[in-house]
C-alpha cells in the first residue's frame, strides 16, 4: 500500500546519480527505490522500522541464486510435517483450509529470516500468502479470495466469508510456493547488490551508510495518519510471527502537523547523515486533506522542518495522479484525507551543485520554487 510506481525513483536516479553510487530509502516499505537502484547499476540500500518491509526489501536487494532456492525447496518438500492448526487464531483459521494452514505453521516454524535463502522464501510466501480473485472467481493466493491484495479487518473478513459463502481451498504450499520462484530470479547483468536493514528513521543511521553514505536519498515518509501498516497486513504478519499493534507501534502515526514536522525535523538530520556532502535528498510527500483544505506538507517540510538539517531546499517537483490511479479509490468517497496530488521535496547537500532541471513535461510534472 502507498507505492509509487518503478519509474518514479528510476528518473531521479538516471538523474542525480551515476553507476555504482548508493541509493538509500530509509522508508523502503517493498524496496521499490533500493531495487530500481539496484537495477540501474547502483547499490541499493532500504531501511524501515516495519520487520515485513525489511523482509521484502533485504530478498529483493541481496537475492539468492536459483540453485540454492531450488535445493532447499526440494528440501522442504522432502521433510515438510504439517503441524496442528488448533492454536492459532481464529482469524486464521477461518481463510485457510486446515490442510493448507497445518503446512503454512509448519513453514512459518522452519524458514529462518537470518538465512538469506530462507528469507527470500519468507518474502515470496508472504507475497503469495492472500490475494484477490482471478477473473473466473478463484484464489490467486493461498487464501479465501480476499477482495483486496492487502488485508481487511478480521470482522469484515468474516462477514464477507459469510455472505459469500467462500470456501478456502486445500493446496499444496511448497509446490506453489515453487511455481512462484520460479518465475523470479531473473537478476539482469547490471544488477548491482544491496543492503536491508530494521531502522527507525528518526534515529542514528546505521554503520553501513555511516561507512558509504548516499549520492541520493529518494524516499516517501509517512503522511498524516493516513493507514495504520501493520493492521492492514495482519495476515503476513501472522507468518513472520509479529502482532500488527506492536508493528503499528514502532511507525510514526500521527494527526498532529506538529508532531509530523518534529518527526521530519529528527529524519531530515538523519539524511544529512547519511547522504554526502554532493548528494541529493529527495522526498514524496502528499497533500492532506482537513475539512475542506488541503496542506501542502512538501511545504511545511521545506518551512519548518529542513531549516537545522544541514540541507539546503532545490525545489519542488508536482506530480498530480488521477484518482483512479491511486491506492485511495478503493474508499471512494470515503478516501478521506489522501489527496491526488503528490509533490517531491528536492534537497541538496553542502556541496551539491544545483542539478540541471528536470525535463518531465511528458511526466505531467513541474518544477517550482520553494
Amino acid at each position: 500500500m502507498a507505492m509509487f510506481p518503478p519509474t518514479v525513483p528510476h528518473v531521479f536516479i538516471q538523474w542525480l546519480t551515476e553507476p555504482d553510487d548508493v541509493v538509500y530509502d530509509p522508508f523502503c516499505g517493498r524496496g521499490t527505490t533500493s531495487v530500481e537502484a539496484c537495477i540501474s547499476g547502483r547499490i541499493g540500500y532500504g531501511s524501515d522500522a516495519n520487520p515485513l518491509a525489511w523482509l521484502l526489501t533485504a530478498a529483493k536487494v541481496d537475492p539468492p541464486t536459483k540453485s540454492s532456492v531450488a535445493k532447499r525447496l526440494a528440501q522442504l518438500q522432502r521433510e515438510i510435517e504439517p503441524l496442528s492448526v488448533a492454536d492459532e487464531p481464529a482469524p486464521i483459521r477461518l481463510i485457510f483450509s486446515p490442510s493448507t494452514l497445518a503446512q503454512l505453521v509448519w513453514l512459518k516454524r522452519e524458514l529462518r529470516v537470518s538465512n538469506k535463502v530462507d528469507r527470500f522464501l519468507l518474502a515470496v510466501l508472504s507475497g503469495i500468502l492472500h490475494a484477490n480473485a482471478n477473473r473466473d472467481g478463484t484464489p490467486r493466493g493461498l487464501s479465501l479470495a480476499m477482495p483486496n491484495t492487502f488485508a481487511m479487518a478480521p470482522g469484515y473478513v468474516a462477514r464477507y466469508v459469510h455472505d459469500h459463502k467462500l470456501v478456502a481451498p486445500e493446496l499444496d504450499v511448497v509446490a506453489r510456493l515453487a511455481a512462484r520462484t520460479a518465475a523470479m530470479l531473473l537478476v539482469p547483468a547490471s544488477f548491482r547488490r544491496g543492503d536491508a536493514w530494521i531502522q527507525d528513521a528518526s534515529q542514528d543511521v546505521d554503520s553501513v551508510v555511516k561507512a558509504k553514505p548516499a549520492k541520493l536519498i529518494f524516499t516517501s515518509p509517512p503522511y498524516l495518519e493516513v493507514m495504520k501498516y501493520g493492521k492492514f497486513n495482519w495476515i503476513r504478519l501472522w507468518l513472520l510471527g509479529e502482532a500488527p499493534r506492536s508493528v503499528d507501534s514502532l511507525l510514526f502515526s500521527s494527526s498532529s502537523l506538529d508532531k509530523y514536522l518534529s518527526f521530519m525535523s529528527a529524519v531530515l538530520k538523519q539524511c544529512r547523515a547519511a547522504v554526502r556532502d554532493d548528494g541529493y535528498v529527495c522526498l514524496v510527500i502528499g497533500d492532506v486533506r482537513r475539512s475542506e483544505d488541503e496542506i501542502d506538507l512538501a511545504l511545511a517540510v521545506a518551512e519548518r522542518a529542513v531549516p537545522g538539517s544541514g540541507l539546503k531546499v532545490v525545489g519542488t517537483i508536482v506530480d498530480r495522479l488521477p484518482p483512479g490511479h491511486k491506492v485511495s479509490r478503493i474508499w471512494g468517497d470515503k478516501r478521506g484525507r489522501a489527496t491526488k496530488t503528490e509533490r517531491i521535496l528536492v534537497l541538496r547537500g553542502p556541496r551539491a551543485p544545483l542539478p540541471d532541471r528536470l525535463s518531465g513535461d511528458s511526466l505531467g510534472w513541474r518544477m517550482t520554487s520553494t
